[in-house]
């Protein structure tokens, strides 16, 4: 009897664990279904090809929220041609010193364009538009999960219709020029 109670809590472990597992992971792993930024002049191209803009989420290392935000939500929707097919989606990791090109193709860190686009705190989900402008307001924190789907498709249909509605005179770009690795 000792046994069977023995393999039955073992198997309870293995299949508890999976899920125990990711919430330990580190954030670069949880966030393999949206890529690091690396080139945003580049990923400003591809949007443009799509007719659409670039998403980006920024977090930070450590982030409780960063992690639900993007295993609920970002991964799944990485995943989702309704999605990939508007936009491009792009992570950028606010404490650290990762080196990234931004909308201009100037070099600079993830940390320096965070902190250029006035991103304090995370998770932070921010549209821009092809020509790295501003598009809509952020969608900043996780106030609640029940909502929060409703609120990102907001944020993202908002700012694709202000990307194709909006004239250059009235477009902002949001590229530090003179912040430097």
């Amino acid at each position: 009897m000792k046994r069977h109670l023995i393999a039955l809590w073992l198997a309870i472990l293995a299949c508890a664990s999976p899920s125990a597992g990711a919430a330990t992971q580190p954030l670069a792993e949880l966030a393999a279904g949206v890529p690091t930024a690396d080139d945003l002049q580049a990923d400003a191209q591809a949007a443009a090809e799509l007719g659409g803009a670039v998403l980006l989420v920024f977090v930070s290392d450590r982030c409780g929220y960063c992690e639900i935000v993007l295993n609920e939500f970002l991964i799944p929707m990485s995943r989702n041609t309704d999605y990939s097919e508007r936009i491009i989606m792009r992570r950028i990791v606010t404490n650290s010193d990762r080196s990234l090109r931004n909308f201009r193709g100037e070099p600079l860190t993830h940390r320096r364009f965070a902190q250029g686009v006035g991103v304090r705190m995370t998770p932070v989900v921010q549209m821009f538009g092809t020509k790295g402008q501003l598009l809509g307001k952020p969608l900043v924190g996780l106030s609640t999960i029940d909502y929060y789907g409703h609120y990102l498709d907001q944020t993202i249909d908002r700012a694709l219709a202000l990307g194709r509605t909006s004239s250059s005179a009235q477009e902002k770009v949001l590229s530090p020029t003179s912040a430097r690795p």
